[in-house]
């Protein structure tokens, strides 16, 4: 009975190696800033991001693109400070008909699992959303400074 026991144990943890494999599969970390854009996306567009995001002006840190259907999400992970973060802000808005969408956490390494650092902003890309960039705050890094939090945004871009 003893050896069913452990050819029992055996059998689940090589079903459950099996399964943290597959679900690690899905999911691939990003040695540069890259996106995993939809199929059809506006190359130009995809192009110009790219290059906001791969700028050596912004200190990238990590990220992670999941392939998990429907969002297919990537996360990139920057270290900075409030001008840079402006001026990531900013170049990424003069892109034409793209939406960033500025959010905050209160510590975003509470976030982040084992997987990403918390860095002092986060990119946020998913395709349910294709024309929209996110960029997650942490307001729990020292880069802010002490006492506050000031950031230039850009005006805003009229349509034509």
């Amino acid at each position: 009975m003893t050896c069913m026991k452990k050819l029992t144990s055996l059998f689940i943890g090589a079903a459950a190696a099996f399964a943290a494999c597959r679900a690690l599969a899905l999911s691939i970390e990003l040695p540069e800033p890259s996106i995993y854009w939809p199929k059809d996306y506006d190359t130009n567009r995809a192009e110009q991001v790219v290059s906001v995001l791969r700028s050596p002006q912004f200190k990238y840190l990590n990220g992670l693109t999941s392939y998990w259907e429907p969002e297919f999400s990537t996360t990139l992970v920057y270290a900075g400070d409030a001008k840079a973060l402006s001026a990531f802000i900013g170049k990424l808005n003069r892109i034409k008909g793209l939406t960033v969408q500025l959010t905050f956490s209160k510590d975003l390494s509470r976030e982040t699992g084992s997987a990403l650092r918390a860095g002092s902003w986060w990119v946020i890309y998913r395709h349910t959303a294709p024309n929209t960039i996110g960029i997650r705050v942490n307001l729990a890094t020292d880069a802010w400074g002490a006492d506050k939090l000031e950031l230039t945004l850009p005006k805003c871009i009229q349509s034509e």
